[in-house]
């Protein structure tokens, strides 16, 4: 059940950090570099102290966590922990991406994509938006490497012999850099455009003198980002042939 934010923990929650906590009993620091900090007050005083992804799993193995949606900013868009692991979601809003093709690289531009990372697995969609909304339809992403598949291979990236971070906030960039970085080749590069059905590096060179990703040549998944993260993220119960 949802309810509304008391006004004096808004207050609090909007000063500069690391700020000293009244209403507010605690709270978690994400730091750069992978390192985690837990703030409480003791008394009068604050309290720091730096803890390793490793201690937070282990404080939370049976607890279930979930920041719900939030404002993609910082391009991150939800975070959680729960049975399958730790999971990272990442928005990249429409732009221009350097794509290497192996014999020739392009600028070319691309729709809206959203990257989720769970421990060392990954999955990435394309939106039509240019902003953010968990309820948009999601499409197959026009790149090759990417599964097309039902539940739960539908937009898995395969890595070849690049080995991304095991997903989380302080990841998630990297993870998104060596994908859209890496060379792509022609595995998996069909059904990923409605005009070139075949090939989607075709597409992908037709492209280059664009200013935007053609949203019309994208090939629905006929799920919403929200179905497909709920999903992965094991809110709902993994069935073989639910998507």
């Amino acid at each position: 059940m949802e309810s509304d934010i008391a006004a004096e923990i808004i207050r609090e929650l909007l000063e500069i950090a690391p700020r000293k906590l009244s209403v507010i009993q605690a709270e978690l620091l994400f730091i750069e570099g992978g390192t985690y900090i837990f703030h409480y007050q003791s008394g009068d005083s604050s309290k720091y102290k730096c803890l390793s992804p490793t201690t937070l799993r282990a404080a939370f193995a049976n607890t279930p966590i979930d920041s719900g949606w939030i404002n993609p900013e910082s391009g991150i868009v939800r975070w959680g922990t729960g049975s399958v692991g730790e999971w990272t979601i990442k928005f990249i809003p429409p732009q221009k991406h350097e794509i290497n093709l192996l014999e020739s690289k392009h600028l070319i531009p691309l729709p809206g994509m959203v990257f989720l990372g769970l421990k060392s697995d990954y999955w990435i969609w394309a939106i039509k938006g240019t902003k953010f909304d968990p309820e948009a339809e999601a499409f197959h992403v026009p790149l090759p490497n990417v599964y097309l598949h039902s539940y739960p291979s539908c937009g898995r990236i395969c890595w070849g012999d690049n080995k991304p971070p095991v997903a989380s906030p302080n990841t998630i960039t990297t993870a998104w850099e060596l994908f859209i970085s890496s060379p792509f080749n022609g595995h998996l590069s069909d059904s990923k455009s409605k005009t070139q059905p075949n090939d989607v590096r075709r597409q992908i060179k037709k492209v280059v003198k664009h200013s935007s990703y053609p949203v019309k040549d994208l090939i629905s998944t006929n799920q919403t980002i929200a179905k497909l993260v709920a999903v992965i993220s094991d809110d709902l119960p993994p069935r073989i042939g639910r998507l």
